[in-house]
């Protein structure tokens, strides 16, 4: 009889857990959740190339009200004149501290898929130029870190260092791809 009340007091017992389950979707229309939007501009390097130049990307995201963690789907784009990418990637960005309000520290890491245009590879310090007139596509991990400042209840500017481990594409390891943003970001359909 213990066995057949412990199984019937289970199979009662999901049904009430999915009931009380937080669908985002309904969560944004509560209030629970935003909307965040994030524009950035800033420099990127590639290994092979050595040569910084500009870094731009954009992204949506959706975080809880009180904040802490953030999930966003990004896109982000570079060109140092030798290699050209367009990334894609979801990324996670959490506080490192439950309790900052106005200004805060976080961690982030992801995944990305990223479209290379490589037309020339500088080896040996610069010193010589490969042609290459190549595409490719990789995946790969990011991570990073970043620093938030909240003007308001729903703008906010961030700087993010990441750290992008690009790896072989069209035969060349490319090494990594580092980027220094400045970003502003706005939330949506907060609380009011």
């Amino acid at each position: 009889m213990k066995k057949v009340t412990f199984v019937a007091a289970l199979l009662c017992a999901s049904p009430a857990l999915a009931i009380e389950w937080n669908n985002p979707f309904v969560g944004i229309c509560a209030g629970e959740y935003q909307v965040v939007g994030t524009i950035g501009a800033g420099a990127g390097e590639l290994q092979v190339n050595k040569d910084r130049d500009g870094f731009a990307y954009a992204s949506v995201g959706l975080t809880p009200t009180v904040g802490v963690w953030q999930t966003e789907l990004r896109y982000s784009y570079f060109d140092d004149g030798g290699v050209s990418s367009d990334l894609y990637g979801l990324n996670f960005k959490v506080d490192f501290s439950l309790d900052c309000d106005i200004q805060c520290l976080y961690w982030m890491a992801g995944w990305t898929y990223g479209e290379f245009d490589v037309d020339t590879i500088d080896i040996d310090n610069n010193q010589v130029t490969l042609l290459v007139e190549e595409d490719g596509n990789d995946d790969f991990w990011h991570a990073g870190v970043g620093y938030r400042y909240r003007w308001t209840r729903n703008f906010d500017t961030s700087v993010e260092y990441m750290y992008n481990d690009v790896g072989d594409v069209v035969d060349f390891d490319l090494g990594h791809l580092r980027s220094l943003t400045l970003n502003f970001s706005y939330r949506f359909f907060g609380p009011q």
